[in-house]
This record gives C-alpha cells, structure tokens and sequence, in this order.
C-alpha cells in the first residue's frame, strides 16, 4: 500500500535510512495516515472480494482506481 501512495521517493527515503521492504513501520501518524487512504479507497469499491493483498485487493474491487494508478 505505502508503494502505491507513497510514491518511490519514500521507497528511496527508507531504503538510505536502512529500512527493508519487509520491515513494518510502526508509528501512529502512518499508522492515521494509511486509515485515511483506506477510507478513501473503500467509497468507491465497488465489491468486498477476499485478496491475499492490498495491491490485489485494489484490483478486484476498484478497477477505475487499479487503472489509474496504473498509469
């Protein structure tokens, strides 16, 4: 989810601070942060199907957004 939001300068950011991509951030402004973006994501879903992840998530239940972001 942080990749599709965040965009590839905070990838980059946490790559020179010593961050992993498996490695969870624990704060409470990402933590607000991401709720915000969910709630925001789930207005227009268009379905509820189960997905083994956020990315696949997008896809099957907002396909107008999953396009976008495509772009």
């Amino acid at each position: 989810m942080m990749r599709m939001f965040a965009g590839e300068w905070v990838q980059n950011g946490l790559q020179r601070l010593g961050m992993n991509e498996s490695e969870a951030i624990e704060s409470r402004m990402v933590t607000r942060r991401i709720q915000a973006a969910a709630q925001k994501i789930e207005s227009p879903a268009v379905s509820d199907m189960a997905a083994d992840s956020a990315e696949e998530w997008l896809e099957r239940n907002c396909p107008d957004l999953w396009r976008t972001m495509q772009r």
